[in-house]
C-alpha cells in the first residue's frame, strides 16, 4: 500500500503540551476474555480511558477499537478522542478547544468509528480489502465536514482506516499487544506482548 498521507498537523502552532505526541507507544491488554474487556495504557502503564468491553451480545472485539483513534491521530493528525484520553486538548484557544476538541467532535469521531466498524465486520475486518467503500468514505467526509479534518482526502482516510484494521486484526489474534505510533514516519507498528 503506497503511503500518501501528507505531513500537515493541525496542532503545530500550539504548545507542546497541547499537541498530539509525534512518537508514542500504547499497550492493549485483554483483561477478561469471558466478558471481552481490554485495558489501554500509555507511559509507565498510565491507563487511558476506561476499561473497554465489546458492549455487544456477540464478541466482535470492539474492545480494541481505540486503535482507530490513535491511528487517526498519527496518520491524519486528528483525533478528538485521543486528545481527550491523552489530555492534549488545545485549551489555550477556547474556540478550538470547544469546537475541534469538544464533546461534539468526540461523538463524531466515535460515530465515524462505528460506521467503519459496521463495514469492516461485513468484510472480514478488511483482511483482503484494498479499499473502503466509496459510500462509507462519503459518509465520513460528510460527518467531518464541519471539522479541521475535512481537509483530508478519500485516499488519506482509506489508508488510515486500512492501517488501523491491519493492527486491529493483530490485536485480536494476539489478545492484545503494544503498538508504536510515529507521526514523522507515518507508521503504526505492532509488537506482541512478551509473556
Amino acid at each position: 500500500m503506497t503511503q500518501i498521507i501528507k505531513n500537515n498537523l493541525y496542532d503545530s502552532d500550539f504548545p507542546i503540551t497541547e499537541q498530539l505526541p509525534k512518537v508514542f507507544e500504547i499497550s492493549f491488554s485483554e483483561e477478561n476474555k469471558n466478558d471481552g474487556s481490554a485495558r489501554v495504557t500509555w507511559k509507565s502503564k498510565k491507563q487511558l480511558g476506561d476499561v473497554i468491553d465489546d458492549n455487544s451480545y456477540e464478541s466482535d472485539h470492539y474492545r480494541f477499537h481505540d486503535i482507530f483513534h490513535y491511528t487517526f491521530a498519527t496518520l491524519l493528525g486528528w483525533s478528538p478522542c485521543a486528545r481527550a484520553m491523552m489530555k492534549r486538548k488545545r485549551k489555550s484557544n477556547p474556540l478550538i478547544d470547544r469546537v475541534e476538541d469538544g464533546a461534539r467532535a468526540i461523538i463524531i469521531e466515535e460515530a465515524i468509528s462505528m460506521v467503519i466498524f459496521r463495514e469492516a465486520k461485513k468484510n472480514n475486518f478488511f483482511r483482503k480489502s484494498k479499499r473502503v467503500s466509496k459510500n462509507t468514505l462519503n459518509i465520513i467526509k460528510d460527518m467531518a465536514s464541519g471539522l479541521e479534518v475535512k481537509t483530508k482526502t478519500f485516499a488519506e482516510w482509506n489508508y488510515a482506516i486500512l492501517k488501523a484494521y491491519e493492527i486491529f486484526r493483530l490485536l485480536v489474534e494476539n489478545s492484545g499487544g503494544s503498538v508504536r505510533f510515529n507521526s514523522w514516519e507515518r507508521s503504526v507498528t505492532f509488537q506482541k506482548h512478551i509473556v
